[in-house]
C-alpha cells in the first residue's frame, strides 16, 4: 500500500479522522468540525486496510520535514542522490479511506451545523480543508539510511539517528533516555486531505475560471433578506509537497533551540556537580591558571 499524501511531520492519531473539516491540515487543534449527524454514513463509505510489519523509506528535506516516501521496494534511481534518508519499520500500518469522497462530502454538507461552521469560517476569511483518508503507523522506528555499494544495489546500511539531526522532532532520540534508546512513534503519517472552497454569493453571480477543478454544491442561507447562498466546492487531494510547504518551521525551530539551550544548561550543572572538579578549580573560576606560579593575581 502507498501512503496518502505524506505529512511533513506526524500528527496525533486522535486528532484527525475521515470526514473532519479543518482550517489547517497540519494543525487540527486550531479549529475544525466533525459532523456527528453524518458519522454513520461516512463510516459506511470507508475502506480499511491493515498491514503488519510495515516497511518504508522516507526522505527528509534540509529543514527536517518528511518529503517523500519510496516504499520498501524503492526505485534506486529515485533515491540515489538523496542525502537525507530514513528507514521506517512499523508494527502496523492502518489505512482508512473513503471509497466515495463526493458522497461523504455531501453527507457532511447535509448537516446544518456543518454549513453554519463553514459560513463562520468563510466570514472570518480562513481556508477550509476536509480529510478523506488517513494512514496511521503504530510503534514506528526510524533509522538513518545510507546506500551500500555506492548505490550499485538497493541494499541499505542503517544507523541510529544522530543527536540533533534535522528530522521531525517526534522521531529523534531523547538524549535524556540514553544513547541506545529507540524512539517508537505512533501517529498519522499520511492524509488524503482536500481543499474546500466556499463563498457567500448570489445565484446570478458567475463562477470564476479557477472553480473548474471543484465539485460545487449550493445552499440557501437561512434568514437572508438578499437571497444570498452558500456555495461550497470540493477540490483534489493535496500532494505531499504541498503539505510540506504548509508547515511553518519558525515555532518548531524556536522550541528546538530552547530545548538545546535547556540541555546545555543541564550539562553545565551536571559538570559543576562532578566530584572531579574542586571548588578552587580553574574550570569553576572561569580563568586559566597562571603559567608563573610565583605570580599572584
Amino acid at each position: 500500500m502507498v501512503l496518502h499524501g505524506l505529512l511533513p511531520k506526524p500528527l496525533p492519531a486522535d486528532e484527525v479522522t475521515v470526514g473532519q473539516l479543518l482550517i489547517h491540515p497540519l494543525h487540527p487543534e486550531k479549529d475544525g468540525f466533525l459532523s456527528q449527524a453524518a458519522s454513520a454514513e461516512i463510516d459506511d463509505l470507508n475502506d480499511y486496510h491493515i498491514q503488519l510489519r510495515y516497511k518504508d523509506l522516507f526522505s527528509v528535506d534540509q529543514e527536517g520535514r518528511f518529503m517523500t516516501n519510496y516504499g520498501a521496494k524503492f526505485d534506486l534511481g529515485r533515491v540515489y542522490r538523496q542525502p537525507n534518508l530514513l528507514t521506517v519499520f512499523a508494527e502496523q500500518m492502518i489505512q482508512r479511506d473513503s471509497q466515495h469522497p463526493i458522497r461523504a462530502f455531501q453527507a457532511v454538507l447535509e448537516d446544518p451545523q456543518a454549513r453554519e461552521w463553514i459560513t463562520r469560517i468563510v466570514q472570518a476569511g480562513k481556508e477550509i480543508y476536509i480529510v478523506m483518508g488517513v494512514t496511521e503507523l503504530k510503534n514506528a522506528v526510524f533509522k538513518r539510511a545510507k546506500l551500500q555499494d555506492a548505490g550499485a544495489s538497493n541494499r541499505l546500511n542503517e544507523l541510529p539517528i544522530e543527536k540533533g539531526a534535522k528530522v521531525p522532532k517526534a522521531v529523534r532520540r531523547d538524549s535524556t533516555l540514553g544513547l541506545g534508546t529507540e524512539t517508537k512513534v505512533s501517529g498519522v503519517f499520511g492524509m488524503d486531505v482536500r481543499k474546500v472552497t466556499a463563498r457567500i454569493t448570489r445565484p446570478e453571480v458567475p463562477h470564476d475560471l479557477a472553480d473548474i477543478d471543484y465539485r460545487w454544491y449550493y445552499y440557501d442561507i437561512p434568514g437572508s433578506t438578499t437571497k444570498e447562498q452558500l456555495m461550497v466546492g470540493l477540490g483534489q487531494p493535496l500532494k505531499a509537497n504541498e503539505l510540506r510547504l504548509m508547515l511553518d518551521l519558525s515555532e518548531e525551530d524556536v522550541k528546538t533551540n530552547l530545548d538545546a539551550i535547556s540541555q546545555l544548561s543541564l550539562d553545565a550543572l551536571s559538570a559543576a556537580a562532578s566530584p572531579m572538579l574542586r571548588p578552587n578549580s580553574p574550570a569553576l573560576r572561569g580563568r586559566s591558571p597562571s603559567p608563573h606560579p610565583s605570580l599572584r593575581i
